[in-house]
């Protein structure tokens, strides 16, 4: 049951960025990792603006992949409770398989976080820039928006690009 007065405690001490760092810090399934995922992005924090722990984005979806994510995630955040290790009965996690990492569209910042999805033996590591012909050309300038004014304000008028580096565990 959600308590009122612990959610506002928990909002006004942590910041999104640092809720989905603690769902990456609760998960282990197969080759992942996520308390070395989220040491490893700490110890990196200069390769990357924010990231995102979810289910796959896709784009287009024709199948409807995205929305059963969607329902799957919804299920587990209804269903899970924190139990105690000994305990025999246990909730599904959250079930979330994909990190997506925005950073700027340097080559050596990207190259650095494709390194990482390595170490961290990523099923898949994919860089999308908008320029990816299932994407279109207004994404790229979403990116580049959200990028420039969003993350650095008006003063800075400097060109610059976003991609987004996306990291897949089956």
């Amino acid at each position: 049951m959600l308590e009122l007065t612990k959610i506002q405690t928990i909002a006004e001490s942590y910041s999104p960025q640092e809720l989905f760092a603690a769902l990456v810090w609760q998960r282990q399934f197969n080759d992942f990792d996520g308390e070395q995922v989220i040491t490893d992005l700490l110890q990196h924090n200069n390769l990357w603006e924010s990231f995102l722990f979810t289910k796959p984005i896709f784009a287009p979806d024709e199948n409807g992949l995205s929305f059963g994510g969607v329902i799957d995630t919804l299920a587990a955040m209804a269903n899970y409770r924190p139990m105690p290790e000994t305990s025999m009965i246990h909730f599904v996690a959250y079930p979330a398989d994909t990190l997506y990492v925005l950073t700027e569209n340097q080559d050596t910042k990207v190259s650095q976080l494709v390194d990482l999805g390595k170490k961290w033996q990523a099923d898949s590591v994919e860089v999308t820039d908008g320029t990816d012909t299932q994407y279109t050309y207004r994404l790229k300038r979403m990116l580049r928006y959200r990028f420039e004014e969003a993350l650095w304000g008006n003063e800075n008028k400097e060109q610059r690009d976003a991609v987004v580096v996306s990291y897949w565990w089956d």
